[in-house]
């Protein structure tokens, strides 16, 4: 067989393969609940295909690219997670999270990024190599440029690196992971439990010691989806942010709770400590997440607000000064996003009849959180 056609044969298959995999993978999420379960859930159908020793899956607020959660437990060992959160909140080693997001492919291994030389990467060094591990594959879960997730995948000496085609097809496969994530993300926020009012304030010695937390932020900081540092006791994700502060400056967060609500965290250096002050993300900037997570045009926005308001096709397209038929297809794309069949569905989903007219006319919010009207 001519080499050319033997090529042309292999590159379909694993396009088909990619295919079957990526099925496999949205089946085992369609079952999960909540963004980490989602994650958690891609690992067994990608395992078949593109066999690793170690995994750990992160969520990624896609504004700073910094990781608020995950799960840890079957990837590396517990003494190393501090050092590797401190090399991570440094995002200067090889493959960083923020480095990999500005590129325009989803996956990409650690023997790439250093030209074949690993040595090179304080991570490889200090963490994967006393654990045991030489191989290491970095897969994000994005959607558009914005990343809402991670997937680490690890192999040890005793095998060979990621190839090129495995690394193709893994980010083939999960290339729609990232608006499952995004949908639990809403559809928990929909129906959230009260949380404290806040706002709470964590301080942070030099050496990544809490030094004080206010019972506010105890309560708020339980809510987190993630591991705890064992020298702090704070959620990892704190802990990072705490190391950035103190190397770089000011930081504003945002962190998803296991409940499916959002905090929002503003950090300062103030002498030698870490000062985090944590308090629920405010309705209109929830609001403004719920819009982006289904990814609405502006005028999608507009088409919905009128339709939770009432407006028939025709009064919608009067309003906008466009034809009936520009309405039906601005519908039906609205519709597709959303997974809606029917006005009352997307109404429901959302609630833009509530928040995206406040919103719009920039009405102020009460005590409670709720608007001013």
């Amino acid at each position: 067989m001519p080499t050319t056609h033997r090529r042309v044969i292999l590159q379909v298959m694993r396009v088909r393969s990619a295919q079957r995999v990526a099925e496999d993978v949205r089946r085992a999420c369609r079952v999960a609940g909540g963004p980490v379960a989602v994650e958690r859930a891609v690992v067994g159908p990608l395992r078949a295909a593109v066999p690793f020793d170690a995994w750990c899956v992160l969520t990624v607020d896609p504004a700073t690219v910094m990781t608020t959660g995950g799960f840890h437990e079957e990837g590396l060992p517990a003494e190393h997670l501090g050092h590797l959160a401190e090399i991570e909140a440094r995002g200067s080693d090889a493959l960083a999270l923020a480095d990999l997001a500005r590129g325009r492919g989803n996956a990409a291994t650690l023997n790439g990024a250093t030209g074949g030389r690993p040595e090179r990467s304080e991570r490889y060094r200090d963490i994967l190599v006393p654990s045991g591990l030489a191989y290491e594959m970095r897969l994000l879960f994005r959607s558009g440029r914005a990343v809402w997730g991670a997937m680490v995948a690890f192999r040890g000496s005793d095998v060979a690196d990621f190839s090129p085609a495995e690394i193709a097809l893994a980010g083939q496969a999960t290339t729609g992971v990232a608006d499952i994530m995004r949908r639990e993300m809403v559809l928990a926020e929909i129906t959230h439990r009260p949380m404290p009012d806040g706002p709470g304030l964590v301080l942070v010695s030099g050496d990544l010691e809490r030094v004080s937390c206010t019972e506010a932020a105890e309560q708020l900081l339980a809510e987190i989806d993630d591991g705890l540092d064992p020298r702090s006791g704070l959620p990892f994700s704190v802990v990072v942010l705490a190391r950035r502060v103190l190397a770089s400056g000011p930081v504003r967060s945002r962190l998803r709770t296991r409940r499916g609500r959002w905090l929002t965290l503003h950090a300062d250096r103030t002498a030698d400590q870490a000062s985090i002050i944590v308090e629920p993300t405010r309705p209109v900037e929830v609001a403004a997440i719920v819009a982006d997570a289904y990814g609405l045009t502006r005028r999608e926005r507009t088409v919905v607000r009128l339709l939770a308001c009432g407006h028939s096709r025709h009064e919608i397209a009067r309003g906008l000064a466009v034809s009936p038929h520009t309405v039906d297809d601005h519908i039906k794309h609205v519709y597709a996003k959303l997974g809606a069949r029917s006005r009352a569905e997307l109404t429901y989903r959302l609630f833009f009849d509530q928040y995206v007219p406040r919103i719009q006319d920039q009405v102020p919010l009460g005590r409670t959180g709720w608007f001013l009207d």
